[in-house]
């Protein structure tokens, strides 16, 4: 089957959907198919790589118009030929891409978020309506979803997989040392990065490396030296994805502490678990709620609330056994439920059963 994926951007860009797109590109290669991924670069130039059975054709940007990259080249590269056209959803060039595209290759929609712009919702719509199949990865981005209402019944629920063979060989962290928990996302807002190294303040020795980039580096770096917590905070910036081991194999457990729906699923927190370690999420009503367990994973802890997220630093910091024992039922968990190639699978069926129902 010739599958062609339009998606924003692409490993090695780390983030959670760039990582999700990576996964179903290869996942299906691997499983003989023929892959190909059109996705935007941030630098002026043109190019081409490949990976696997998988080409990846990267349309450079000249620029960006809010979230929005100008890219031209993009819509000339999206007429590929294929058999599945599998559109990643917020993207409105992608979008557009599709809308002027003709043929009959049915369209595939994963929908990772709504758009953010009132402006490209029409774009949204029309894509969403010839889409013959939608797919989220959590029962709650379909509740949460303003953009997919009325699309219900052609929407089904894939959970994100990922390769959890990188993570079988993260060690222990070494013995003796502090208790240390790990933070990998964006510094942003809604990640809740403020309401951790207040936490944080209130714990006796616990260390926290934090690992991204983003807007609220500088605010957050002068509320630990505020707090006197700097010399127990490491800022390690963006880190190349295929070094992320290395780190987590420093953390004892990872901790997620957004306060807001923008953080609709997670896929540090199945890395983390996947390595091994025990998580602390707090309670938001998105998909993050479906990847750990509370009491058997990890801890969860309400949103905003300080002294709960200190007690759980305090609690995972300072019992070993109990990380061991969330750490272990956390990779389990992953090998059951949240791997690539389950992922990969489920796809690859979803894709023969919407060929079938073009045939009929």
């Amino acid at each position: 089957m010739r599958i062609l994926h339009l998606a924003k951007y692409y490993w090695p860009r780390s983030g959670g959907m760039e990582r999700v797109v990576q996964g179903l590109a290869e996942g299906a290669a691997a499983l003989g198919h023929d892959v190909q991924v059109v996705a935007v670069e941030s630098v002026f130039g043109t190019g081409q790589s490949g990976r696997s059975r998988s080409t990846i054709t990267r349309t450079y940007s000249l620029g960006a118009l809010g979230s929005q990259e100008i890219a031209p080249g993009y819509l000339a590269a999206a007429w590929k030929r294929a058999d599945i056209i599998h559109v990643h959803h917020p993207h409105v060039l992608a979008d557009v891409a599709v809308l002027l595209r003709a043929g009959r290759a049915p369209v595939v929609v994963t929908h990772h978020g709504d758009a953010r712009h009132g402006i490209y919702r029409p774009a949204v719509r029309l894509v969403l309506r010839r889409a013959k199949a939608i797919v989220v990865p959590s029962r709650a981005h379909l509740a949460l979803s303003a953009d997919l209402r009325g699309y219900e019944a052609k929407t089904e629920v894939i959970p994100f997989g990922i390769d959890e063979s990188r993570w079988d060989v993260v060690p222990p962290p070494p013995p003796g040392a502090p208790p240390r928990a790990i933070f990998i996302g964006r510094l942003a807002s809604w990640k809740g990065l403020d309401i951790l190294l207040r936490a944080l303040e209130q714990t006796s020795d616990v260390r926290l490396d934090i690992i991204g980039t983003g807007p609220d580096a500088p605010r957050l770096k002068t509320m630990a030296r505020a707090l006197a917590i700097a010399d127990r905070v490491r800022w390690f910036g963006e880190y190349p994805d295929e070094d992320l081991p290395r780190r987590m194999a420093d953390a004892d457990f990872l901790v997620l502490p957004s306060v807001t729906s923008d953080e609709m699923f997670g896929i540090s927190v199945l890395e983390a678990m996947a390595a091994g370690r025990a998580v602390i999420t707090t309670a938001l009503p998105t998909g993050v709620r479906e990847l750990s367990v509370p009491g058997v994973t990890g801890l969860e802890v309400p949103i905003r609330d300080v002294e709960a997220m200190s007690r759980a630093l305090e609690t995972l910091g300072h019992d070993r056994a109990l990380r061991e024992r969330m750490g272990g039922a956390g990779r389990q968990r992953v090998k059951e439920q949240f791997t690539r190639a389950i992922m990969a699978e489920r796809h690859i069926a979803l894709y023969e059963r919407v060929r079938a129902q073009g045939r009929k």
